[in-house]
């Protein structure tokens, strides 16, 4: 697969553009939007510049003439999205149905007889970990205060029935410049409204952020989206993810085991309390893993813990800058494999998780406080940045066996190979395109 740090997939669907799919596409969006002339989009509105593209969209930026609001607009050429419309459905279904102070909202949605028009809120306080590039200033406190926020909006996503599926740095946005502005969730494209009676079986998201359940095809619900903000947190305090490979196959396998350090030369200025958060949401069991609801009980979450007001500021940009760019030393490049190599510090971490008293789970939670499933020693190397890492929306179904991480059979393992590597086979065959940004 082509690793271009500019590049993304979308799901791996068939595109067309026959008559036939494109009648299709538009008896689709007829079920969710009122249809409009062209006219009707450009009186309400000025368009601007280009803000980003996708493989069917472009996003412009749009002033409301009346009220001289500016907006995100993202503008989806039917014709160019047909094969996709339950995905499109999808996204506007979810956009019409959140409202939320930590969420991108939809304001307005056109229905023309060749385009889309989603009326967004524009939001220029730049991606997640640019912005920690950029500000030159970022403690524990700043890491603790954007996870609350993100898993504030994933909670309230999940009360509505709603999961994300491909929760990323790239999907993360401030709302404004402003030093202590609000992070924003966006990017409902591979959302699912969840069903009761429907287990979610579709292999989507980004690689280094998706959940083990999902690679391992037995099915899965709204804790993928927990698994991807542990993902994110854990970068967020030290610049690189814990599993990493150049092989999406191995990758993946790496995942499904849940093993990962917190490499001492990284992680000496980090509180155990940050750490312990990280291991209770990095589980691959996900009834064992913390949901929303613990996560925001947890003592680092709610300020109730002492948190470092060390500058991690420095170190996280300069591991976000060289593992994302590739522009480092053969020392540099080297310190990076060996931050993540396998080495016996299993029994150190759980002494330092046992020393650390779980909060109080909630009833209605039903969890159980994992604190060294996931925290043993990592067998993956250097990380590549994240907010470069754009490969995203890959979509495969299939079933197979589920790995044991603590199992030495060369059988199992071999499955597990077979599985990731089928996976990350459906992955390489999917085009690649620009990332759209909203």
């Amino acid at each position: 697969m082509n690793n271009d740090p500019q590049t993304s997939v979308e799901p791996a669907k068939e595109q067309a553009s026959s008559p036939s799919a494109f009648k299709k596409m538009v008896q689709s969006v007829k079920r969710i939007t009122t249809r409009h002339a062209k006219s009707d989009v450009e009186r309400a509105y000025k368009f601007g510049q280009e803000l980003g593209t996708g493989n069917f969209a472009v996003v412009r930026l749009a002033e409301h003439r009346g009220t001289k609001q500016k907006y995100a607009c993202k503008i989806i050429n039917k014709a160019l999205c047909a094969g996709k419309e339950d995905m499109i459905e999808t996204e506007i279904s979810v956009l019409k149905k959140v409202k939320h102070k930590y969420i991108v909202g939809m304001h307005e949605c056109f229905d023309t007889p060749d385009k889309l028009y989603l009326v967004l809120d524009y939001v220029s306080g730049g991606e997640l970990f640019d912005r920690i590039v950029d500000e030159g200033n970022f403690t524990e406190a700043d890491a603790s205060r954007i996870t609350k926020q993100m898993t504030e909006a994933i909670q309230y996503l999940h009360e509505q029935g709603i999961v994300h599926r491909d929760l990323k740095p790239e999907n993360l946005l401030f709302r404004d410049r402003s030093p202590n502005s609000d992070i924003l969730v966006t990017d409902f494209g591979l959302a699912k409204l969840l069903n009761d009676n429907v287990v979610l079986k579709t292999a989507c998201g980004t690689p280094n952020y998706v959940s083990p359940e999902i690679l391992m095809q037995r099915g899965y619900g709204k804790q993928v989206d927990v698994w991807s903000l542990g993902v994110i947190l854990f970068i967020l305090l030290c610049g690189y993810p814990p599993f990493y490979d150049e092989s999406d196959a191995v990758l993946f396998e790496l995942i499904m085991k849940g093993r990962f350090d917190f490499d001492e030369r990284y992680w000496k200025d980090i509180s155990k309390e940050a750490k312990h958060l990280i291991s209770n949401m990095l589980v691959v069991d996900p009834i064992k893993r913390y949901d929303t609801c613990q996560v925001l009980q947890h003592p680092w979450i709610t300020g109730k813990a002492h948190i470092p007001t060390v500058n991690l500021s420095k170190s996280i940009s300069m591991n976000l800058k060289k593992t994302g760019l590739g522009q480092g030393s053969k020392n540099d490049e080297e310190a990076f494999k060996t931050a993540s190599a396998p080495r016996p510090q299993q029994q150190q971490q759980q002494q330092q998780q046992q020393q650390y008293q779980a909060p109080a789970q909630t009833p209605t939670a039903g969890r159980t406080a994992a604190t060294s499933t996931s925290s043993s020693s990592s067998s993956s190397s250097a990380s590549r940045t994240p907010q470069h890492s754009h490969r995203t929306g890959y979509a495969h179904s299939s079933t197979s066996g589920t790995p044991s991480s603590s199992s030495s059979s060369e059988a199992r393992r071999r499955a597990a190979r077979q599985k990731a590597e089928k996976v990350a086979t459906n992955l390489s065959k999917v085009p690649e395109t620009r990332k759209t940004v909203v």
